[in-house]
This record gives structure tokens, C-alpha cells and sequence, in this order.
């Protein structure tokens, strides 16, 4: 079987989605909701650091403030099949409009909660590695497609 590099990103995309997910469900499985809540954050914290790392390292060497985010935001956003997204800038903030999100969809068929609760460590994580912990920002999930907003809405504002 061959396989174009699209059909191989839409596999790999299914895959990391279904996975997080998979452990996810696992562990409130077998140690509670609450517990798995606290791990996927602590996990999402350390993997969105790790990728914002990788990212400068490989791809964004010198990045700058807030172009480079954007940059690392849209590789993200493909690597986890997050679409629908409008990005603008309005008085210094950053502000990401999500109507088509595949994690966000997997979320709510499966009725366990919401993205929103590592979406502030995520985005955090992500300026941290690409940046080196020199940029510091404030987060805040405005609103969410789970909770039955017309998107989600990230505001990124630098302190």
C-alpha cells in the first residue's frame, strides 16, 4: 500500500487525537475523573513546553514576539487538526476564534468534560519553550465550543 503525505498527516492527526484521548479515558478509568484531569494537564504542560522547544530549535531559531507564536500556533494547529480558526490582533492581544476542532469534537462525543481545562497551560507552554521562558503572557479561554459558545476564543495577551 502507498500512501500520499496528506493520507499520512490525516492518520497521524487521527492518531494523536484518538490517543490522548484513549489515555485520558483510561486513567479516570481507573484512578477518577478528577485525577486524570490533573495528569492531562500536567501532561499537556510539559508536551506543549517540549513542542515549543522543538520548534525553535529545528524550525523558529530566532523567533520574535508575536509573529513567531502565530507561526508556532498554525504548525500546532495542524498537527492536531484544529481548523475553522480566525487569529487577529486588536489592542495588543491576540485573540483565536476555533469553530472546527478535532479534539474538541472527540471531547464531546465522548461527554467527559471539556479542552478548556489545559488550553491555558497549552498556549503558556507553547511561549515558554519557543521563547525560553523570556516571554510571559496571560491566557484566558473566553469561550468554548463545549460549554455551547459559537467557538472557542483564546485571548493571549504578554505581560
Amino acid at each position: 500500500m502507498k500512501l500520499t503525505d496528506t493520507q499520512m498527516i490525516e492518520i497521524a492527526q487521527h492518531a494523536f487525537t484518538r490517543m490522548d484521548g484513549a489515555w485520558f479515558l483510561a486513567l479516570a478509568k481507573k484512578f477518577g475523573i478528577q485525577t486524570a484531569w490533573e495528569m492531562d494537564v500536567e501532561a499537556w504542560k510539559q508536551f506543549s513546553y517540549v513542542f515549543g522547544k522543538n520548534l525553535r530549535k529545528n524550525y523558529l531559531p530566532d523567533p520574535v514576539w508575536p509573529e513567531s507564536f502565530l507561526d508556532a500556533f498554525d504548525i500546532f494547529s495542524r498537527v492536531l487538526k484544529i481548523e475553522g480558526r480566525k487569529v487577529c490582533i486588536e489592542d495588543g492581544k491576540i485573540i483565536m476564534r476555533i469553530t472546527d476542532c478535532e479534539t474538541q469534537k472527540a471531547i464531546a462525543r465522548a461527554g467527559v468534560a471539556d479542552c478548556g481545562i489545559v488550553t491555558v497551560q497549552t498556549y503558556q507552554g507553547i511561549i515558554g519553550g519557543l521563547f525560553d521562558n523570556k516571554i510571559l503572557v496571560d491566557v484566558a479561554h473566553t469561550k468554548n465550543l463545549n460549554r455551547g459558545d459559537d467557538c472557542c476564543e483564546v485571548v493571549v495577551t504578554r505581560k
